[in-house]
């Protein structure tokens, strides 16, 4: 017997901001708000280095908006055009800049599938890489170059399920669409309970996963900041993509790891349950990520699905 909610026609309803914080001169972290599209870019790299590429990729995941509302009729994107448009962003980073800086990105995004997608979700879980070994406990570890293509060869399938691109098929069901390229995150409020969606592109993650070390150790491990993964800088730039089935109720939060990297899970959590209106909740998760240290820029975006029809503001940029 087959007990997957039917699908229920959805809108989604969001408000977002980013914040400099507290020990970084420049805000090179970057948010979009659209109906179809909502995204967190964090920019790494040298002086403005980082914030083109965020802005290039904000820009780039922009132009699937305007696609899909050029006709009388929206036309939502299938998985395979919003993987083209994310390639497209890589490859315009990494044209402007030559490899002096890159971005994450995590972005969920309307779409039609033909099927529909996971109700549940278990974030992928990667072997031990064969780098963690060798890090040197001192090392300035704010960008990603240390990874090297040769690093990197043997270590990931670039057709690891999840990964792959889709081939293009018939659209007919609404769903959500999540797309992650290096530690900026997704998480889901469902019935008061917050899941982790993604899984962090990082070097502490892949340590995490191996069993090297503990979530609570990789908090302020000296390689937080090493990404494996990004958009327009490294040897990998491919996101991970999953199709989740929408929820009237559910609750989004993408963030930078300036949020993430302060506040933890159960503090995620009980801002996002506590405070039901959406700009409320964004600068009361900026405020405390700034309370406990703010040590990097900060992106939040809180994202609520509701029923089609449902009198909701547009989203709101703080």
């Amino acid at each position: 017997m087959n007990n997957e909610p039917t699908p229920v026609p959805f809108n989604l309803a969001a408000a977002g901001m980013t914040d400099v914080g507290r020990r970084r001169s420049e805000n090179q972290d970057r948010i979009l708000l659209h109906d179809i599209v909502y995204a967190v870019a964090d920019g790494m790299g040298g002086h403005e280095a980082g914030e083109v590429a965020s802005q290039l990729a904000v820009e780039t995941m922009q132009e699937i908006c305007t696609f899909a509302n050029k006709t009388s009729v929206r036309k939502l994107p299938t998985v395979a055009e919003v993987q083209r448009q994310v390639q497209l962003a890589d490859d315009r980073i990494r044209e402007a800049l030559e490899a002096r800086g890159g971005t994450t990105l995590c972005a969920l995004l309307q779409i039609k599938a033909p099927d529909q997608g996971r109700d549940n979700v278990t974030a992928p879980i990667s072997a031990v890489p064969p780098w963690t070994s060798s890090f040197s406990m001192n090392v300035n570890t704010d960008v990603i170059a240390k990874i090297t293509p040769e690093m990197l060869k043997d270590h990931r399938d670039p057709a690891t399920p999840g990964t792959a691109p889709l081939p293009v098929v018939a659209e007919e069901i609404p769903n959500l669409l999540l797309v992650n390229v290096g530690d900026s995150r997704g998480y889901r409020l469902r019935d008061g309970a917050l899941q982790q969606l993604t899984r962090d592109h990082s070097a502490v993650q892949e340590m995490v996963d191996a069993g090297q070390i503990t979530e609570f150790e990789a908090r302020n491990h000296p390689h937080r900041n090493l990404i494996t993964r990004a958009l327009g800088a490294g040897a990998e730039s491919q996101p991970d993509v999953t199709v989740l089935q929408p929820r009237i109720g559910d609750r989004y939060l993408l963030c930078s790891d300036g949020l993430s990297g302060e506040l933890t899970e159960d503090i995620l959590q009980t801002i996002l349950v506590n405070f039901k209106d959406r700009s409320e909740a964004v600068r009361v998760l900026t405020g405390a990520a700034l309370e406990a240290g703010g040590r990097d820029n900060i992106a939040v975006i809180v994202i609520d699905v509701v029923a089609a029809g449902n009198p909701e503001p547009d989203a709101e940029e703080n």
